[in-house]
């Protein structure tokens, strides 16, 4: 090829304003045969992998492992070897920050590295971490990673040579890839979504019996959360000015419900897609979130789990917590933060009675959704509930 081609962070989803390189499959020189793997790159919580859509040579390496860049940012560059270095240096100097653009097939997750072969450390490392492991006389092999997928982290080093500084009196517990993307993210959301909160309270009691009928017939068991959700997507199209992504000052209202349902892992909490609610059943949706769970808790869920989502939904009820209010997963402009169901005293007909009442919290974020379009989803949610 005579042709230089950048290699560019790209923008898999809407979502996507970054990407962190966890691994140069090719180092500088090598020769790229079009659908090479070339770098494994992490983006919200996914590791996706970079196959190189032309043949060619890796002429330079911009970015180093570990590094995070935005959407655009150069990473290298792929020239054929009758490009000269100046023409190469040009082409970095004078890069306009384009997105190279997504293979057209959905990126799958990288497949974890195996254990127990001679190159495992290496396989697990970057060039700065193995340089760090030399000077501090630390075997890699020896060494167990708590980055993702098994990788090895600076962090893992410093604690197998005893320099995490800690004593006796606690330990260090490194953070993992992903962890340190939800900090990013989270953190990133709160500084810059104006957020408000509404709460209201709903008796379940009716949605409690409809459940109980569900269950009866066999097959997919429903939990609470289960129908929350059919509800919730119901609601969206009943209010779709809260079905909604802010992204570049542009507001995108969904014309399904993909409601994103926070499931608790030991590596964080993933929003995993649950795609046009509203035509799916209560059992649909408890087969497809359960399928959904046991791909986050075994490490394999895809960019398409965890994109698209137009509203989510977080319930921490099942462990006990009867209220809170929940920070928004950006690009969604609200999230429904929803609490335990308890039997509390209840006002019915004029006449004193006993109920089964949960709270639940919206954070909207108010660049897009304003205040009586909050309320008016939760009226149409609660409609939905009272009338299973």
């Amino acid at each position: 090829m005579s042709d230089i081609y950048p290699i560019a962070v790209p923008k898999w989803g809407i979502e996507m304003v970054e990407g962190t390189i966890n691994t140069w499959n090719k180092q500088e020189g090598d020769v790229i045969a079009k659908g090479d793997e070339v770098f494994e790159m992490e983006s919200d919580k996914i590791i996706n992998v970079w196959d190189s859509p032309v043949d060619g040579i890796l002429r330079r390496v911009i970015a180093d492992e570990g590094d995070a860049h935005p959407v655009g940012a150069l990473l290298g560059v792929i020239a054929g070897a009758d490009v000269d270095d100046a023409a190469i240096d040009a082409f970095i100097a004078n890069f306009s920050g384009e997105a190279a653009e997504a293979p057209a097939e959905e990126p799958a997750a990288a497949p974890a590295p195996t254990s127990g072969g001679p190159n495992d450390a290496y396989t697990r490392s970057s060039p700065t971490v193995r340089k760090l492991a030399d000077e501090l006389g630390v075997d890699l092999n020896a060494v167990e990673g708590t980055g993702r997928r098994g990788r090895i982290t600076e962090d893992d080093v410093r604690a197998a040579a005893g320099g995490d500084g800690g004593g006796d009196d606690f330990d260090v517990i490194p953070m993992t890839a992903t962890r340190k993307t939800i900090a990013r993210r989270l953190t990133q959301a709160k500084q810059d979504i104006p957020h408000y909160y509404l709460s209201v309270q709903w008796r379940l009691d009716g949605l409690l019996a409809h459940r109980a009928k569900l269950n009866e017939s066999g097959g997919q068991k429903v939990s609470v959360n289960d129908l929350l959700v059919y509800c919730v997507g119901r609601a969206l199209m009943a209010e779709p000015r809260v079905n909604i992504n802010v992204s570049d000052d542009a507001v995108h209202q969904f014309k399904t419900a993909n409601v994103s349902v926070a499931i608790a892992t030991d590596d964080g909490l993933y929003p995993v897609t649950i795609r046009g609610v509203e035509n799916l059943s209560p059992q649909d949706i408890a087969s497809a979130t359960a399928a959904a769970a046991d791909r986050a808790r075994s490490g394999s869920l895809t960019q398409d789990d965890l994109s698209g989502g137009s509203f989510t939904v977080s319930n921490l009820g099942m462990f006990g917590i009867n209220q809170f209010t929940a920070i928004i997963n950006p690009p969604m402009g609200a999230i429904l933060a929803l609490g335990a169901g308890t039997e509390q005293p209840v006002v019915e007909n004029g006449e004193l009675t006993t109920g089964t009442v949960m709270n639940a919290t919206l954070s909207c974020d108010h660049r897009a959704i304003d205040g009586a379009v909050g309320s008016a989803f939760l009226q149409a949610l609660k409609s939905e509930i009272d009338g299973l």
